[in-house]
């Protein structure tokens, strides 16, 4: 799990060796399906990944009904009020093992 300052501190990775920034993707739309979240992303991929990932985070009770309601912040995370998470857009891009360190409770 990350705080919010580590999380605006992980917007941009620059890479040393050729010192060119390395510009993740950012998500512009989000579907909330009845076993998985599809998110649209501004490079025209849809990636979806499965709800029981919440559950295997640590997150119990997880349904689509309480992902219906979300907001996406600065294209690179998604808060979901109703379970108070944000899952980074690193879970879509990356898969199951990036969102270890990127789904944080917000104000724990």
């Amino acid at each position: 799990m990350r705080t919010r300052t580590q999380e605006k501190e992980n917007k941009l990775t620059i890479i040393s060796r050729t010192k060119t920034k390395k510009i993740e993707p950012k998500t512009i739309n989000l579907a909330v399906h009845l076993e998985k979240l599809t998110a649209r992303l501004d490079d025209g991929r849809e990636l979806s990944i499965p709800i029981n990932w919440f559950a295997k985070w640590g997150v119990e009770n997880v349904s689509a009904e309480k992902l219906r309601k979300y907001e996406i912040w600065e294209g690179d995370e998604i808060y979901f009020p109703d379970i108070d998470e944000v899952v980074g857009i690193e879970s879509f891009t990356d898969g199951f093992y990036a969102d270890v360190n990127n789904l944080c409770q917000v104000g724990k």
